[in-house]
């Protein structure tokens, strides 16, 4: 079973008041039986399905980052490290008043030798399927059949691994979330500042790690979609120049590239590999570089290859001096160049 923990609080507040009433439970919900993992595994594939979702790090003065270590330094237990977080999202709200309330479901999974720290806002339109218990003196599930995700308001997910190995200025992140309108620059501040998030990436970062990720995927040989890395860098440029504004969305574009069976491949790969990433970006034009060929001429010399090339120092420029580094290219210049002194 790979859910440790799930806890569930309250804040009862409606929009336009600053009235807020927090309701919060003293244990946890035991995961002992198929309903509940089911709960936890509904919110969780929810949120991976989610396309709206954009990664990023804490923010140095993040008081729910403070929180959580203490929580994994073992200085406060899961109980009433998510109590005193559901405090800090009260005072919140009550400056909030066109924010809503709502249910938040702590979640802690263990999956693959990964720590996830989920935190979900679920707004139970219906009511009665997540019921607070007064002899339980805690919020229990009241139906075996909740599988509504589209209750799912906001969400974040810390990736504990990531987070407990990065060092200070890496460029790894931890952090996702879920963002409410249809741009990133649209995330309900009040979720986004109880969690503490630092500021989104650039358009030059999303195109640098999508640059990785296509990379990292690599030659693709799936029947109508085959093609080598270096050409689905060069699809990019079509993609963005037949969308308006040259925007890229990264589940189209990975539907474009590899086919409609592999919608979440770029998405995927960026979150294993921990690359940036987000629902929607531009492709400025000084990134769309990254994924042109390089192509010179000098005189009677004309080199085109990829930039990947140089990346990875199969060509190398030192002092001046231009080198390849493909025994099969000098033995094919070499062969070439005997064939024609033979002639």
């Amino acid at each position: 079973m790979p859910y440790q923990n799930l806890i569930i609080h309250s804040i009862e507040k409606e929009q336009h008041s600053d009235e807020v009433n927090i309701i919060k439970s003293e244990s946890t919900i035991e995961i002992e039986d198929e309903s509940i993992e089911s709960f936890c595994s509904s919110l969780v594939d929810s949120y991976k399905n989610d396309k709206r979702i954009s990664n990023t790090k804490f923010t140095d003065d993040s008081r729910f980052k403070g929180v959580y270590i203490e929580f994994k330094n073992g200085e406060k237990d899961f109980v009433s490290s998510t109590r005193e977080l559901i405090d800090q999202m009260g005072i919140i709200l009550e400056n909030k008043k066109s924010a809503k309330g709502g249910k938040f479901a702590f979640i802690e999974e263990e999956v693959n030798g990964n720590n996830y720290y989920y935190v979900f806002l679920i707004r139970d339109r219906q009511g009665g399927q997540i019921k607070y218990s007064e002899e339980n003196s805690k919020y229990v599930l009241n139906s075996v059949e909740y599988a509504d995700t589209n209750n799912l308001a906001m969400a974040a997910r810390v990736n504990h691994n990531v987070f407990s190995s990065t060092a200070e200025g890496s460029l790894l992140n931890y952090l996702s979330f879920t963002y409410s309108g249809t741009k990133q620059n649209e995330v309900s501040d009040y979720f986004s500042n109880w969690i503490g998030a630092a500021e989104l990436h650039k358009n030059s970062e999303y195109a640098r790690d999508l640059r990785k990720a296509i990379l990292k995927i690599g030659d693709f040989d799936e029947e109508e979609y085959a093609g080598t890395a270096t050409e689905k860098l060069q699809l990019v440029l079509s993609y963005a120049q037949a969308n308006n504004d040259d925007i890229i969305n990264i589940y189209s574009l990975s539907e474009h590239l590899y086919g409609p069976d592999n919608r979440n491949l770029l998405r995927e790969t960026c979150d294993t590999n921990n690359y940036i990433f987000t629902e929607k970006f531009k492709l400025i034009s000084t990134s769309k570089n990254l994924f042109k060929n390089i192509s010179v001429k000098v005189g009677e010399i004309k080199l085109q290859f990829p930039r990947n090339l140089l990346d990875n120092q199969v060509v190398s420029v030192d002092e001046g001096i231009v080198v390849i580094n493909d025994a099969a290219l000098a033995a094919k210049i070499l062969n070439d160049y005997e064939s024609q002194a033979e002639a």
